[in-house]
């Protein structure tokens, strides 16, 4: 059942054209920065970042290029490591190759951006915000060679159709010495997957060091430490789904924002979108990472709080099943355009989503998953490191609504279960039921659904 009314498009006005910037490869990524930043002139106005194809640009006032630099293409092959990895040897042959730029995040309280692209496993770079040209830190360090590894080189997806997203978050101390986060989602490139090289080799480098979302290290005085997963501890902050749950879970991301005291991701599920009735599922998965409020938020595992959350647009036989972009918009609405895939992309809708619902329907199918044992609201996932148990236990657990209805309090026992979330059909992502605060002592669960408030045909 959808919520109320059916959205209506406005008549298209004319623009005219401001200033213009013409690319001579295809764009990937775009960022707007505003400032403050340093070492800018804030009267100066903001900054236009550009990720291409072998190429990233700085604009300036008009879009006028500012500055530039080149990242391919290179020589590389997606069996053998990246060469910024020490002592890499690799026995198979590398061609010249389109360097596709995968992730593009501005961290102003450091002056950097950062600058990920397909080739070399999806190695990084983090560039000076002031002018790109310049390279400002030195990674991997010329010193200490035997302290990188290549879960700390590998962090975009190395395939040009493979998703990518990412996001900067704050440090979770105060001040500046807390030292910035990146949080990345990639899709999985590895065996078994259609971007895997067809050349019967079985050497995968992407299952052990790209997990699905990760949280890494960002601080650019801790060299040791940069893109790591060593923050506090490092386990906590990977999310990678078990080898033999990867075949369901095709995970294509859209979109990371954040919003008050959660870090969203948008993303698609492709696993039955090859079959002849199969469809691909949009969900809407919520994290604790980047939480601000009375107090810190508290460095957890992402498996202790990632809340998944499905999405659809329209009905029933109009049905648009597949995310392609998303947005969060003001009045507390989430906008999101689907498609229609059985239609070969032709077909298109734009539908609009209430966070505050949303949210009701978290703790309504969260309480229902304790008070009934059996709910069929909620499945056990097929998922990370954590393994399976049962789907509901029935606890003696006591809620009692905040403000606002984020500080729920819970009394219970310890529980030992696995990640759920309110889907029905399993098969999804998440982790074990011990989850962290975001606000106060609020503790949160895997809950499906995302009904609309309503829609329009494109």
């Amino acid at each position: 059942m959808y919520l109320a009314g059916l959205l209506l498009l406005p008549a298209v006005l004319g623009m005219k054209v401001g200033d213009t910037f013409r690319s001579l490869m295809p764009t990937n990524n775009l960022v707007v920065v505003e400032g403050p930043v340093p070492g800018w002139n804030p009267e100066q106005g903001p900054r236009v970042y550009v990720g291409t194809v072998n190429a990233v640009y700085q604009l300036g006032p008009g879009l006028q290029l500012e500055a530039q630099m080149r990242t391919g293409p290179v020589q590389d092959s997606a069996l053998c490591h990246a060469p910024q990895l020490p002592h890499s040897i690799c026995e198979h042959p590398r061609r010249q190759t389109d360097n596709y730029n995968k992730l593009l995040q501005a961290d102003q309280a450091q002056g950097l951006l950062v600058v990920c692209g397909s080739v070399h496993q999806g190695f990084c770079q983090l560039r000076s915000l002031a002018n790109i040209s310049h390279l400002a830190v030195q990674f991997p360090p010329a010193a200490g060679p035997d302290l990188v590894f290549p879960s700390m080189l590998y962090v975009a997806a190395n395939h040009p159709e493979a998703s990518t997203v990412g996001l900067v978050l704050r440090g979770l101390g105060p001040g500046p010495e807390a030292g910035s986060r990146l949080l990345v989602a990639a899709t999985y490139t590895g065996l078994g997957t259609r971007y895997f090289p067809t050349n019967n080799s079985r050497e995968d480098l992407r299952f052990e060091n790209t997990p699905e979302i990760a949280i890494r290290a960002l601080d650019k005085g801790r060299l040791s430490r940069l893109f790591s997963y060593d923050i506090n501890p490092s386990e906590d902050n990977v999310f990678k789904i078990k080898s033999e749950a990867k075949a369901r879970n095709r995970l294509s991301f859209v979109r990371a924002f954040s919003r008050r005291m959660y870090t969203y991701l948008a993303l698609n599920n492709d696993a039955n979108s090859g079959t002849k009735s199969g469809r691909p599922r949009s969900l809407l998965a919520r994290i604790c990472a980047g939480a601000r409020g009375p107090r810190p938020a508290e460095s957890r595992k992402l498996t202790e709080s990632y809340i998944q959350l499905g999405l659809q647009c329209g009905a029933s036989p109009r049905l648009y099943g597949r995310l392609l972009s998303v947005w969060a918009g003001p009045s507390q609405s989430l906008y999101g355009l689907f498609e229609r895939p059985e239609d070969g992309g032709r077909d298109t809708a734009l539908c609009v989503f209430s966070f505050p619902a949303i949210e009701q329907r978290i703790r309504e199918a969260r309480r229902k998953c304790f008070e009934e044992e059996r709910s069929q609201e909620v499945t056990v996932l097929d998922s990370v490191i954590q393994g399976s148990g049962p789907s509901c236990i029935r606890r003696n657990i006591t809620v009692s609504e905040g403000q606002e209805g984020q500080r729920e309090m819970w009394r219970e026992e310890k529980l030992q279960n696995a990640g759920i979330e309110a889907d029905g059909r399993g098969g999804g992502v998440g982790g074990r039921l011990e989850w962290p605060r975001c606000q106060g002592r609020g503790r949160e669960n895997k809950m499906r659904v995302g009904e609309p408030e309503g829609y329009i045909d494109t």
